[in-house]
């Protein structure tokens, strides 16, 4: 396996917004439906790596249970980080959750950088869990939406 991340052009999705915008109602209950699955698989991946932390772990765990899927998106959205979800010190998960995903050399509450990957940070839990599972999240995207254009096409 290739450490290339898989990506569409410009076009590609060009194209795939235009056909959700052809789509009638059915065919998007269908797409937001899929989509809503599809999210659930990458926020319980997300849990399970959060809950590997050796250090942070309950405050990675308290992030990554705290995400909330959109059920209405057609694209699978995933939200971290909310001023309702409070920490017993008084931090909230919407203040905290970059420090536990990226780490600080600075703020001994954090953990330690995670060090830099491709033009950003490589991150803890959150986005080296969606690298990792990117090819199997384009691969089951592409075969339920690819069911979804041949039956309303």
């Amino acid at each position: 396996m290739t450490d290339e991340p898989i990506s569409y052009n410009k076009e590609d999705l060009r194209g795939i917004i235009k056909a959700f915008k052809a789509m009638d109602e059915e065919a998007t209950d269908q797409a937001k439906k899929q989509s809503s699955e599809l999210a659930d698989y990458v926020r319980s991946s997300v849990i399970d790596a959060a809950a590997l932390r050796t250090r942070g772990q309950a405050a990675a765990v308290r992030i990554a249970t705290g995400a909330v899927v959109s059920k209405s998106s057609k694209i699978g959205e995933i939200s971290y980080g909310f001023a309702r979800q409070k920490f017993s010190g008084g931090g909230t998960t919407q203040q905290l959750w970059g420090g536990n995903e990226f780490g600080s050399n600075t703020k001994k509450q954090f953990p330690i950088w995670s060090g830099k990957e491709g033009r950003g940070s490589r991150g803890w839990f959150i986005y080296p869990t969606l690298r990792r599972i990117q090819p199997d999240i384009v691969k089951r995207w592409e075969e339920s939406f690819s069911v979804i254009v041949k039956k309303w096409n």
